[in-house]
């Protein structure tokens, strides 16, 4: 009687099988290539990168282009010192006498 037992406590010991996670849902922005994941019931951006230089870093204007169009990218007329420069997507805000960088202003619409 105690063998025929047996068999029903050993499968009831075994762990269940676990279901695979499920892809996250996810939304790619086209204007700015950022890409948005559903967690729970919020959107999060999962594509975000540090900005590549910090206020008071010195910036290499000669090998970025200055923004000239500046409409393009819903940022505000040049009343100073200093001009927009965009690296890998991120736009900074530079000081033309010392080319160091003043701000980071944001991300560049694609």
């Amino acid at each position: 009687m105690l063998i025929r037992l047996l068999p029903i406590v050993l499968l009831a010991a075994l762990p269940a099988r676990a279901e695979p996670p499920s892809a996250p849902e996810c939304r790619v922005l086209e204007s700015t290539g950022d890409r948005f994941c559903k967690q729970g019931p919020r959107w999060v951006l999962s594509n975000a990168t540090a900005p590549t230089y910090a206020p008071g870093d010195a910036f290499p204007i000669y090998d970025h282009s200055m923004l000239m169009d500046l409409a393009r990218y819903n940022l505000p007329p040049v009343d100073g010192p200093w001009r927009y420069y965009v690296v890998e997507g991120t736009i900074y805000k530079v000081s033309s006498t010392d080319a160091t960088v003043l701000g980071v202003v944001g991300r560049a619409r694609r």
